[in-house]
């Protein structure tokens, strides 16, 4: 008798002590939510939805024009309707214009999908350190360029990188500064 007392106040403690896990990761996530709701008011912006399986929330903002009046901002590109991150960037380091990285977009995308109806360019809130969730593996935002590694080879880095410090005009025709790199994403 003794022993099945023991039993059922340990097992007790534990569901206690679940309950209380449990509620307080409620009453913080309550709490973040607050704030991220009184900003957007503040700011009059939209929240993208985050992952299913991440606490994490981005503002996603209109244009490279809004993005660059902020602080921890970053231009985002994706394709395969979000499937892979291709890059990201802070926007401070960003110098070209926005018609620009859209011919990086599909640039890129040419390497990786070629599905230009779901590649993607955003520009969102997302502070150095953060994490982006997509189903071939995300991305990071680094201080710096971020790419995916299925994309990652010196020549398209360097033309990248080119073309976002706004130093080499692109081709949207033509891909010039990507040569014969095209396809090595697949």
């Amino acid at each position: 008798m003794r022993l099945e007392r023991r039993r059922l106040v340990a097992t007790l403690l534990v569901i206690a002590g679940f309950v209380s896990c449990l509620l307080y990761v409620r009453r913080r996530r309550s709490r973040s939510a607050a704030k991220l709701e009184a900003y957007l008011a503040q700011s009059n912006l939209e929240a993208v939805p985050a992952a299913a399986d991440t606490e994490e929330s981005f503002v996603e903002l209109g244009s490279l024009e809004d993005a660059r009046t902020m602080d921890h901002t970053a231009a985002i590109m994706q394709g395969g309707g979000g499937a892979q991150i291709y890059l990201t960037v802070p926007v401070k380091y960003v110098r070209c214009e926005q018609p620009a990285l859209l011919a990086l977009l599909r640039l890129l995308d040419a390497l990786a999908f070629n599905d230009p109806a779901r590649a993607s360019l955003s520009f969102e809130l997302a502070p150095i350190g953060s994490g982006l969730y997509a189903g071939m593996g995300g991305g990071s935002i680094v201080d710096g360029i971020w790419l995916h590694p299925n994309l990652d080879h010196a020549d398209v880095r360097e033309a990248v990188k080119a073309i976002v410090e706004g130093s080499s005009p692109v081709d949207p025709l033509h891909g010039a500064f990507f040569g014969d790199a095209r396809n090595l994403g697949r």
